[in-house]
């Protein structure tokens, strides 16, 4: 078959199970493959037409293919691809200006990187070298990435296999009260919890919060 000859969905689900771990897995006992996105609406290779309630894992959607993000993508494509950050462009330092510029505080520098994980993965090592502590106490309901430190800092029990780190541990969120009390108690204990932790081990560590959308959300309680 050639690679220009387009399959159908049970073609592309079949080929899907054949060729891809099981791990990469699918909603629906009969998974909804997507051939192209419009707005809110994704189509099936058939031509069926879904509204899109999802728009994708750990995202803020702006609707599929949105010709303003195209446009730009289109622009900067047919002007640079991709180079080494040895070279200084435009684009990162106007990027890195903008960010100082709505970053609260006296953060005015950045350090970018290609995923979550490695930013999850360089903030840790950047704790760990400011503290010269290797303990971490991450936040239950929390999803950190999908490298052996990043899972272990994962705090959602299906996404935290292979070996993990010893010296990360879990610790409530005022998510969902584990102890069933008002919101103000349950943060005064969670603190305690906190502290009592680090008293039992080098007295100093890191305390990781996932700020990202439907993983690891602090809720802030009504007034």
């Amino acid at each position: 078959m050639s690679n220009s000859q387009k399959l159908s969905s049970k073609e592309i689900n079949e080929k899907h199970k054949e060729y891809l771990f099981p791990s990469v897995a699918n909603y629906y006992k009969e998974p909804l493959p997507i051939d192209r996105g419009e707005g809110m609406y994704v189509y099936t290779p058939e031509g069926e037409k879904y509204l899109d309630f999802f728009g994708g894992i750990l995202t803020v959607s702006v609707g599929h293919c949105n010709p303003k993000v195209n446009e730009k993508i289109s622009e900067q494509v047919n002007k640079l691809q991709h180079t080494s950050t040895l070279y200084p462009t435009e684009n990162i330092v106007k990027l890195a200006e903008k960010l100082a510029e709505i970053t609260p505080g006296e953060l005015k520098k950045s350090y970018f990187t290609s995923s979550g994980t490695e930013a999850d993965e360089t903030a840790v090592f950047l704790a760990k070298h400011f503290t010269g502590n290797q303990e971490l106490i991450v936040l239950r309901h929390s999803y950190s990435g999908r490298s052996l430190l990043a899972m272990s800092m994962t705090g959602h029990a299906p996404w935290r296999h292979g070996g993990l780190w010893a010296w990360v541990s879990s610790s409530s969120s005022t998510f969902s009260c584990l102890i069933s009390q008002p919101w103000k108690i349950c943060c005064y204990r969670c603190a305690v919890r906190v502290r009592s932790r680090l008293r039992i081990k080098s007295g100093r560590g890191t305390f990781w919060s996932a700020w990202a959308c439907r993983t690891g959300l602090i809720i802030c309680p009504a007034n």
